[in-house]
Formats: C-alpha cells, sequence, structure tokens
C-alpha cells in the first residue's frame, strides 16, 4: 500500500513550469477583465449580464491559481513535504484546484452564452445558446461535485484513496473528466458556428464581417485549449508517479480558462482599440503640424461659376457659388484656378494671375 503512494521526487522543472505558466495567464486574465469593465461600464455605459458572469469567473479562476501555486511551491520544496501530512496537505489543495476549475468554467459557460446573445436574433438559435448554457452549467455542476467529493471528506482523499474507500477513479474520475473537456470544446463551437450564416447573408462591408468572424473566433479560443487537456486526462490516474504526470493536465486545465476569459474580454474591447487608434492619429496629425512650414499644396482649389441654383448647395470639401448672372444658363459656363499658393507665387509652373479657362 505505501508503494501507491505518489512521490515528490524526480519532478525537476515541472513545478516551476506550472508556477510560471499560472502566474502569466493568471496575470494575462485579469489584465483583459480590467480593460473590459473599464471599456463596458466607463466608455459604453452598458455593464451586462455576462460582465457579471465573467467577474464571478475570473473570481474563481484567482481561487483555482491560487491552489494550484501553492501546491507547485510545495512540490518545489521535496525534503520538507515528501512525508504523509504534507502529500496529504497537497493532494488537497489539488483536489480544490480541479473543483474551483469546474465552478470557472460554469460562469465562463454562462458569460459566454450571454455574449453571443447580444449579437445572435434568430430564435432558434438563441434556444440553442440557452441550451447550451443550462447543459454546461447542470454538468459542471455534477463534475465539481465528482472532483471534490469523491472520497467525502477532501482532507481525506489521500488515505482513502490508498484505501480504496472512494469512488473509483479509473471507471467515474477520468470518464467524467473526458465527457467535461468534450462539452466545454462543443459549448463553445456551438455558440460560436450558429451566427456565421446570418454574418454571411447580411448586407455589411467585408471588413465589418471579418471583424464580426474574429469576435467569434475569439469567443471560440478556450476550445482549442479543451481539445490539447483533452490528451493529458489520463494522469489522474493515482499512482506514486501522480504529481508528475498530473503536472500537464493541471497546467492546460489553467490555461483553458484563462484564455478563454482572455478572449471573450478582448473580444469586447473594439471601442478602446478604435478610440486608441484615433487618438494616435491625432498626436500624429498635431506634431506634423508644429513641425515647421506647411508643405504648399500641389493641387488647385476650383471654384465653379455659373452653376445653377438647384446644383449650387453646400458641400464639404468644396467651395460652391449662387446663381449665375444668366439665369438661363445650364450647367457650368466658367471654371477659374484660384489655389492660394499660386496666388503666392509658391510654384512658377502656373500663372501667377489665375484668368478664366
Amino acid at each position: 500500500m505505501a508503494s501507491e503512494f505518489p512521490s515528490l521526487a524526480h519532478l525537476g522543472s515541472v513545478p516551476q513550469s506550472l508556477f510560471s505558466g499560472t502566474v502569466a495567464i493568471l496575470a494575462v486574465a485579469w489584465f483583459s477583465v480590467v480593460l473590459r469593465v473599464y471599456v463596458r461600464s466607463v466608455m459604453m455605459r452598458s455593464f451586462g449580464w455576462d460582465d457579471w458572469t465573467i467577474m464571478l469567473a475570473i473570481a474563481a479562476f484567482t481561487v483555482q491559481c491560487t491552489y494550484i501555486i501553492k501546491a507547485s511551491q510545495m512540490e518545489m520544496q521535496p525534503q520538507k513535504y515528501n512525508n504523509v501530512e504534507g502529500l496529504s496537505t497537497l493532494v488537497t489543495d489539488i483536489i480544490a484546484f480541479s473543483g474551483s476549475y469546474a465552478i470557472t468554467g460554469v460562469f465562463l459557460k454562462i458569460s459566454l452564452g450571454f455574449f453571443f446573445l447580444r449579437i445572435i436574433v434568430e430564435p432558434w438559435q438563441r434556444m440553442v445558446i440557452y441550451i447550451c448554457m443550462a447543459i454546461s452549467t447542470i454538468y459542471g455542476f455534477i463534475y465539481f461535485g465528482i472532483v471534490t467529493f469523491g472520497c467525502g471528506d477532501p482532507q481525506k482523499f489521500l488515505l482513502r484513496t490508498v484505501q480504496h474507500k472512494c469512488i473509483s477513479i479509473a471507471d467515474v474520475t477520468i470518464p467524467a473528466s473526458y465527457v467535461h473537456t468534450a462539452l466545454n470544446a462543443a459549448t463553445d463551437w456551438i455558440m460560436a458556428l450558429l451566427p456565421i450564416v446570418t454574418i454571411w447573408n447580411l448586407n455589411m462591408p467585408r471588413i465589418t464581417k471579418f471583424w464580426a468572424y474574429l469576435l467569434l473566433a475569439l469567443g471560440a479560443a478556450g476550445s482549442i485549449v479543451s481539445l490539447i487537456r483533452f490528451g493529458y486526462v489520463e494522469g489522474l490516474r493515482p499512482g506514486k508517479n501522480f504529481f508528475k504526470q498530473s503536472a500537464k493536465f493541471a497546467l492546460y486545465s489553467t490555461i483553458e480558462p484563462g484564455l478563454g476569459i482572455t478572449a471573450v474580454c478582448f473580444a469586447t474591447l473594439r471601442p478602446l482599440f478604435k478610440k486608441c487608434l484615433e487618438g494616435a492619429k491625432s498626436v500624429s496629425a498635431s506634431q506634423n503640424s508644429r513641425g515647421g512650414r506647411k508643405t504648399p499644396s500641389m493641387v488647385p482649389d476650383i471654384q465653379l461659376k455659373g452653376l445653377p441654383l438647384s446644383r449650387a448647395h453646400q458641400r464639404e470639401g468644396f467651395r460652391t457659388f449662387g446663381e449665375s448672372e444668366d439665369e438661363d444658363s445650364q450647367g457650368w459656363t466658367e471654371v477659374s484656378v484660384v489655389s492660394q499658393d499660386l496666388e503666392k507665387g509658391q510654384d512658377s509652373r502656373w500663372p501667377q494671375n489665375p484668368r478664366p479657362l
């Protein structure tokens, strides 16, 4: 029975990779959420249900990352924690991490569903979104119960696992993890693919359609990691090398919701990007205007004389005149070239005193 106890020996750089990866994705996720809150609450003043649920998701994700950061720090000190008491505490933290992961997924899928409900108008498509949200939420809580209370008291998980007093990890926990991973990916793709045909048939510029498709792709970005995570579910099997085998599974279980939160938040930041771009153009134009003498325009101003009153209306970028003295004239009877730069004699290729052509 002692041989079945997991060991912290020979982990190598696995704990360091897990620690740095978790800290990085947590920082990026929080950065994207802060930007989203600013855009929705300050710039647009339209803080909706998808924003509130993403706040719950980032809170649960923070708890999830806290437990795995603590666990990775313990794994970096095998001489201190490679004993029954230390390993029991470590396994308890991993169980708490798994439960937090399940709750994070629930809130993330609800937020993603509300996000797509903002842009989907077809009744049957909205019904599909609601069904996906309901299924992912119900199964998410079921999965939370399996991974958290599969052995009763989580603090006695290690001992009861060795004594075979828990639900079967091979027959229950691992298959449930496969279903949960597949359901996450399927939910993301169903929600993202639903509006494609509708957007394709809309009469809008291609660049607008491109941005719409990009938003849909960002919303489903987490599903890519879900598919990668699918290959590491077997790392949950107990044994002497449990911590080493489960490290990549834990890493992808962190990247998946972190990337999902980041992607769905960045999908809401177009107003901020637009404002920054306009600000950059304004600063560039201001610097050019203060950079010295303006470059003379080589394009003369065209003044149209003799324009009938029905055509003589003000337009931006044009200088027009009233009705000509000859009220019976039709069309344009006289064209003059009167550039200010030419009047100052700044270009010798044009006559100094413009005259009618």
